[in-house]
């Protein structure tokens, strides 16, 4: 329990001189404790209440009180996913000029290989991020569901070889068969 103090002790001072450089916790008005809240639970989601109370000198229900309150805000949120760090799985991240960004980010929304897009300033406005368990995979759901669509101007495939931290991204991994996806083409080269 002493190093969850000192931690605790070091955290503070370093979220002191974050908020001196960015102004982050004023932009989303909070204070010491809910930067702290925020800080242990981002290490260690699995963090109790009572842990958490103890290290921000509360009781266990102002800091359940604060945690959801953080909640209700949209500031702390919990996400489920697979750690790309851990498993044996590609990820590519593909930048895309799209005349539509909506539309093309809509035709994936229920293909288990996408994960996520943004989108973004610049020529490429849309970026699609999608895992497989081959470059084939990957490969495959470029060729047949982005090069040669009318909404893509261009784009660029880009593999990714590294994260600098856990990347973790909810991914629908619960399908028998391609019937149960909605996607209205025949993903041969997806799925096979």
């Amino acid at each position: 329990m002493h190093n969850i103090y000192k931690m605790v002790k070091k955290t503070f001072s370093k979220i002191d001189e974050f908020k001196k450089k960015t102004k982050f916790s004023d932009h989303l008005n909070l204070d010491k404790r809910d930067d702290m809240i925020l800080s242990l639970l981002q290490k260690d989601p699995r963090t109790s209440q009572e842990e958490i109370a103890k290290a921000i000198k509360l009781s266990q229900p102002s800091t359940g009180a604060r945690i959801r309150k953080l909640k209700e805000k949209g500031i702390l949120s919990h996400t489920t996913g697979i750690n790309f760090n851990k498993v044996n799985l590609h990820l590519a991240k593909v930048d895309v000029s799209a005349k539509d960004t909506q539309a093309v980010i809509d035709e994936f929304s229920d293909c288990p290989h996408f994960l996520n897009a943004l989108v973004t300033s610049g020529r490429f406005n849309v970026c699609l991020f999608f895992t497989g368990v081959s470059l084939k995979h990957i490969e495959g759901i470029v060729n047949e569901h982005l090069r040669g669509n009318e909404k893509v101007k261009e784009l660029d495939l880009s593999i990714v070889i590294s994260t600098a931290k856990d990347m973790i991204m909810p991914m629908n991994i619960n399908y028998d068969n391609k019937a149960q996806l909605s996607c209205p083409q025949d993903c041969k080269n997806c799925l096979n």
